[in-house]
C-alpha cells in the first residue's frame, strides 16, 4: 500500500506526488522551493503538496524544517496553503505571518498519514489567522471532527493567497487524462499598471540642546581695614582734657574689608525655530504593461510545422516582410 492509498483510507486528501494529478502547464511546481519567514530567514523547504481530488485544490504544503535557522526540530509539518505566499519572481515561498512558536506547536506529519485529529491540531495552531479562527477554536476536550468543505472555505485554505505577490493565477491540478485528449489552455494575461504614491522618510534634523561651561576671569581691587595700636613715650604735664579722660572706659574700633561678590543673569541671545517646509513637484512615471497576444496559424494538410514557419510570414511585422522581400529579389523596396 503506497502513501496515497493510506491517505485515501484515512481521509479524502492525497499527496500530489505519485497521484494521477499534475500541476497545469505554465504554473510553478513549488515542491523543492525554499521557505522563508517575514525576516527573510530560511525555515525549510516545500517537500510535498496535499491535494483534495474531489475539489481539485491543494489544501496543505508539507514543510520540511530541515536546515532552518530558528533552532526548530527538523521534521515535516503541514501548513495550510492560504498562509503561504510566492516571491514576486524567485523560486521562494514565504510564510510572512507564521511565528517560530507556531511552527514548534505543529504536530509531526508522517508521509501518507493524515486524519481528522492531525488536521484539527493544525487548524488550532493557526486558529487566530483570519476567518480560520472559527475552525481553530475547538474546545480541547471535544473530539476532532472530520474536516468538511466549510472548514476549507476559511481564508487559510484559499489558494489565491499564494499568489498575492504574483500576477499569475493559482496553479490548478489537472487529471492526467485531460492531457491525453489534446485539450490545452493558454492563459491570456494583461498587466494593469496602477500608479499611486506613498510617504517615505528621506531625512530630518535632530535638535539636542546642550549646556556648556565657559570660564570667566576678571581682576578687581579689594579694600581691607586693619586696626593698628601704637604706643609712643611722652613726658609733659597733663592737661585738663587729659585729666577729664583719666578714668576707666572702653573704646572699640572695628575692621572692615571688601570681598568679591559674583552674580549671574541669564539672557536669551538667540532663538532656534524648527519647522518643516513642504515642496511639491510633478514627476512623470513611466512603466511598461505586458499583455499576452495569442496567434493562431492554420496548418494545411500535409504541411509540417517547420514548413509553416519557413514559408508563412503572415505573423511577421511589415518591416520583417520587407527584409524578406529584399532578400528574395536582391533589391530594396521603393521609398514611398
Amino acid at each position: 500500500m503506497n502513501n496515497n492509498d493510506e491517505l485515501r483510507n484515512s481521509s479524502r486528501l492525497i499527496e500530489l506526488g505519485g497521484s494521477d494529478f499534475e500541476i497545469v502547464d505554465g504554473q510553478p511546481d513549488i515542491r523543492g522551493w525554499k521557505v522563508k519567514n517575514a525576516q527573510d530567514e530560511t525555515i525549510g523547504e516545500v517537500d510535498e503538496l496535499i491535494f483534495d481530488p474531489s475539489a481539485r485544490k491543494v489544501r496543505y504544503l508539507v514543510l520540511d524544517l530541515e536546515g532552518n535557522v530558528l533552532d526548530l526540530e527538523p521534521r515535516n509539518v503541514l501548513v495550510p496553503i492560504g498562509i503561504a505566499e510566492l516571491h514576486e519572481s524567485d523560486d521562494l515561498v514565504y510564510l510572512p505571518q507564521v511565528t517560530a512558536d507556531q511552527l514548534t506547536a505543529l504536530p509531526v506529519y508522517t508521509s501518507g498519514r493524515i486524519d481528522s485529529t492531525l488536521e484539527s491540531d493544525v487548524r488550532r495552531v493557526f486558529g487566530g489567522m483570519g476567518a480560520a479562527g472559527v475552525a481553530g477554536a475547538a474546545v480541547a476536550n471535544t473530539p476532532p471532527a472530520t474536516a468538511t468543505e466549510a472548514d476549507y472555505n476559511h481564508d487559510v485554505y484559499n489558494e489565491d493567497n499564494l499568489y498575492r505577490r504574483r500576477t499569475s493565477g493559482p496553479p490548478p491540478a489537472t487529471d492526467a487524462s485531460d492531457t491525453e485528449t489534446g485539450t490545452r489552455s493558454i492563459p491570456v494575461i494583461e498587466e494593469n499598471v496602477e500608479i499611486g504614491k506613498r510617504t517615505v522618510e528621506t531625512g530630518g534634523a535632530r535638535i539636542r540642546p546642550k549646556v556648556t561651561e565657559r570660564p570667566v576671569e576678571e581682576d578687581i581691587n579689594l579694600r581691607e581695614e586693619h586696626v593698628v595700636v601704637e604706643r609712643n613715650p611722652v613726658n609733659r604735664p597733663a592737661s585738663e582734657a587729659d585729666i577729664a579722660g583719666f578714668k576707666e572706659g572702653e573704646m572699640e574700633i572695628r575692621e572692615q574689608a571688601e570681598v568679591p561678590v559674583v552674580s549671574k543673569e541669564a539672557n536669551v541671545v538667540e532663538e532656534v525655530t524648527i519647522r518643516k517646509e513642504v515642496e511639491e513637484h510633478d514627476e512623470t512615471i513611466r512603466e511598461t504593461a505586458h499583455k499576452t497576444n495569442v496567434q493562431v496559424d492554420q496548418i494545411k494538410p500535409g504541411e509540417t510545422t517547420r514548413d509553416t514557419a519557413m514559408d508563412d510570414d503572415s505573423h511577421l511585422d511589415e518591416e520583417a516582410r520587407r527584409r524578406n522581400r529584399r532578400t528574395d529579389t536582391g533589391a530594396d523596396d521603393p521609398v514611398l
